[in-house]
């Protein structure tokens, strides 16, 4: 990329800056008034946690090559890590479990229905995805319910329930706020990573003239599985699995639920850490630097007997690559001599690749297996774990 490139990347960041600060969402005394979300509280039982490794972004000025260091170690061995230090007040993180809590349970079904994402039809989340749409295992139906907001313009105002109408300019500016304050810097640390021109990666999801990748922002809530359910799957409420995309963002939640496959093949439990994000890289990213980027196996099973009765209300920001991007290496000299070819014969491009496992996911007809089945997509096997 070049140098003039990087510069006009930059310009367009400050105008976009500049935009944000103009068109910010109300003061909170005159947002539209909403139900506090209450977070449980955080388990007290024993578990297993991952030893997961953070980034302060408050440190970004002052010490770069540190961070860069410590997300270089968290992508190879985990793919995972928490940052800190993004500037984005918590109480702003909890307006938007307050705005989740609307889509759930201030959305009449038959609305809901009207809203249904076209995931098999389209390969799109645009909307709700409904709970039993999805088999876990031995025909065990999903409990999960989600409701996706895209960042692009086919995705109005009017394009949402009524409930939620009044909240759709704070989450669109929220979004924004993310993509300009962790993604953008992320993606710069990443660049670092693979030696590639600084502002490289943020080229990728958003260029000098505006387009962007399709991110999606998503609220997503797990009813418990009954006994009998639990005792089929495991436990597991979402099968294991590697994200679609290029980086994803959970704002962290004190339910324990998540779990990591470790490089020493164990699941272990992602830990709480209040107003913290857990960021991890997706497939695109992983396979454009030739596998050196670990795009991490993750489920979701059932918490702790503490909080195994509780409903888990989360907040993602799943960032994309612009669209028609080939999926293949990354002009970087790290990846050509240290990662490997990934596609040996046609090369996906970044939506067809979220299309196809979108449409696929959960559904599909996979090669079974004991720890997980196996699904073909591009000559490559995908694994599915339980």
């Amino acid at each position: 990329m070049s140098t003039a490139t990087t510069i006009l990347t930059e310009e367009a960041l400050q105008t976009n800056f500049s935009r944000l600060s103009l068109s910010a969402s109300p003061a909170p005394s005159t947002r539209p008034p909403v139900p506090r979300w209450k977070a449980p509280p955080p388990t007290e039982q024993e578990v297993e946690w991952a030893d997961i490794l953070t980034v302060d972004l408050s440190l970004y000025e002052t010490d770069k090559p540190t961070l860069v260091e410590t997300v270089q170690t968290a992508l190879q061995r985990d793919g995972f890590f928490y940052v800190v230090g993004h500037g984005i007040d918590v109480e702003e993180l909890n307006r938007q479990f307050d705005i989740g809590q609307v889509a759930f349970d201030q959305v009449p079904r038959e609305e809901k229905e009207e809203h249904r994402a076209q995931i098999k039809e389209k390969g799109s989340f645009m909307g709700y995805k409904l709970q039993n749409y999805w088999e876990i295992k031995d025909g065990v139906r999903d409990r999960i319910e989600h409701y996706n907001f895209y960042n692009n313009s086919i995705d109005p105002v009017t394009r949402h329930p009524t409930a939620l109408r009044p909240f759709v300019p704070e989450v669109k500016d929220f979004l924004k706020t993310m993509r300009l304050t962790v993604l953008h810097k992320v993606l710069n640390l990443i660049d670092n990573v693979l030696g590639l021109d600084e502002g490289y990666l943020w080229n990728l999801h958003e260029n000098a003239e505006g387009e962007m990748g399709d991110d999606l922002f998503r609220y997503m809530i797990y009813d418990p599985l009954t006994g009998e359910e639990s005792k089929k799957t495991n436990g597991v409420m979402l099968n294991g699995h590697t994200d679609f995309n290029s980086i994803s963002t959970l704002i962290s939640q004190p339910i324990t639920a998540l779990q990591v496959l470790m490089p020493d093949n164990v699941w272990r439990y992602v830990k709480h850490q209040d107003g913290a994000f857990v960021i991890n890289i997706g497939d695109q990213l992983s396979f454009m630097s030739g596998g050196i980027l670990k795009g991490t196996m993750h489920r979701v099973v059932s918490p702790p007997e503490d909080q195994r009765a509780l409903r888990r209300l989360g907040v993602f920001h799943f960032a994309h690559f612009r669209n028609n991007i080939p999926l293949s290496l990354l002009p970087s000299k790290k990846v050509h001599e240290e990662g490997h070819v990934v596609f040996e014969g046609e090369i996906p491009t970044t939506n067809e690749w979220e299309e196809t496992r979108v449409k696929s996911y959960g559904t599909s007809e996979f090669i079974k297996g004991e720890e997980y089945d196996i699904e073909v997509i591009a000559g490559l096997q995908v694994r599915h774990y339980h």
